[in-house]
This record gives C-alpha cells, sequence and structure tokens, in this order.
C-alpha cells in the first residue's frame, strides 16, 4: 500500500491545487485494489507535470497525457481509433457551418456551436450525447491529427431539425494531439475540423456522416 499511499496523496493534491489537470484517475478516497501500475490520464496540456509524476513513481503509474501515453515512445493507440468516418453529409440535403470563428488556445477545449440546415422535406433527428464531437484535421490531406481528449457521458440526446431550418448544436473542440510527432497538443496556426453526425431515422438506425471541413485557429 506504500506507494498507493504516496500516489493517492498527489491526486488530492492535484485535485485541490490544479482540478482541470487531472482527467482520469483512481479515486483517492477508495483503497481497494490499490495495485500499480495505477493509471492516470491527464490535460493535454501537463506533460510537465506528468514528468514529475513519472520521475516520482516510474512504473507503479501508467500516464496518459491528453490521447497519447507518457513518455514519449510507448505505444500509442491505434490510428483507425481515432479517425473519422467516411461518407460526407448530402450538400443538397444538410448543410454544416459554425456558429461564428472558432478560435481556442493550443491545449484547450472549446465550446462552441454547429449550425446544421435541413434542406430536406422531412424533419431530420440527429444523435448525440448531449453535442457532437469535432476531430481536427490537418487541411491540406484531410487526415485527423486531434480533437477532444477524455470522458463524456453517453446518454442519448437528440436534436431535431425540422424541414428547412436551421438548429444550432452544441460543439466539442478540443485540440489534444492523436500524432506522436506533433507531440501532446496541437501547435497554433490554421487547421480544420470535421464532425461526425449520427444520423437516426429511428431508435434503432444510424447514419454516420462528416460535416465538409470547417476553419479551426488555434493559438499559442
Amino acid at each position: 500500500m506504500a506507494a498507493w499511499d504516496e500516489v493517492k496523496a498527489v491526486l488530492l493534491r492535484l485535485r485541490d491545487e490544479q482540478p482541470d489537470v487531472l482527467m482520469q484517475y483512481p479515486m483517492p478516497e477508495v483503497d481497494e485494489g490499490g495495485v500499480p501500475p495505477f493509471a492516470i490520464t491527464m490535460a493535454p496540456w501537463a506533460a510537465a507535470i506528468a514528468e514529475e509524476l513519472h520521475q516520482q513513481f516510474g512504473d507503479d503509474v501508467e500516464l496518459t497525457v491528453g490521447a497519447l501515453p507518457y513518455p514519449p515512445g510507448r505505444q500509442p493507440p491505434s490510428p483507425s481509433a481515432t479517425a473519422p468516418p467516411s461518407g460526407l453529409l448530402d450538400p443538397q440535403e444538410i448543410t454544416a457551418e459554425l456558429d461564428g470563428r472558432a478560435v481556442v488556445r493550443s491545449g484547450h477545449t472549446l465550446r462552441h456551436g454547429l449550425l446544421v440546415g435541413n434542406l430536406t422535406r422531412q424533419e431530420l433527428t440527429i444523435a448525440t450525447n448531449g453535442q457532437v464531437t469535432a476531430v481536427v484535421v490537418d487541411p491540406r490531406t484531410g487526415q485527423a491529427v486531434g480533437g477532444f481528449a477524455g470522458f463524456q457521458t453517453l446518454a442519448g440526446v437528440f436534436f431535431r431539425v425540422a424541414a428547412r431550418t436551421t438548429e444550432r448544436i452544441p460543439l466539442l473542440i478540443g485540440t489534444a494531439s492523436f500524432t506522436p510527432e506533433l507531440g501532446y497538443i496541437l501547435p497554433s496556426g490554421s487547421w480544420g475540423i470535421q464532425v461526425p453526425l449520427d444520423l437516426a431515422p429511428d431508435i434503432l438506425t444510424r447514419h454516420r456522416r462528416l460535416t465538409p471541413v470547417l476553419p479551426l485557429t488555434i493559438t499559442a
């Protein structure tokens, strides 16, 4: 229990002093099952803090910073897990644009809005967990390079867009890197985002489609 007691003390301190740094971690209030390695996921901007934990606890902690393992060199997740789905929205039926300019600080998260227009004569239903989540892409290649890394609830929330109308859907934009070559956070610059939309004609059916690439500015 000695290792867990030390890790628990650090988790309690971080949770009190920097509550945004910890994304997923063993609950300090529960001592059962306190056997290393302890899995801790930290915010994308927290690589320096992850280095401190790595230096202090070594193999007793299994660290993830944003979407990537820490320290660098550990096996990253399969690229297929983060690649956006294929199939674009039909622009003759459904349009999608940002509700204003999207600007976010590198390593941080932006809560924005996606304006979805229904050009058809039938109601459009979009299945979400209360929001839709963007994938950041390289606008030159279309390759998925980053996005939001963290836990999201799975509760079903349906947005309905009446025929010939437009509705705003809450949009989550993260800047964690999915690509080890870019580091743990996406660098500042001009990027693109695509948003997977789960079109739900009924409770059992889903058709996943991608928005066109929309502009994103990441600042330092």
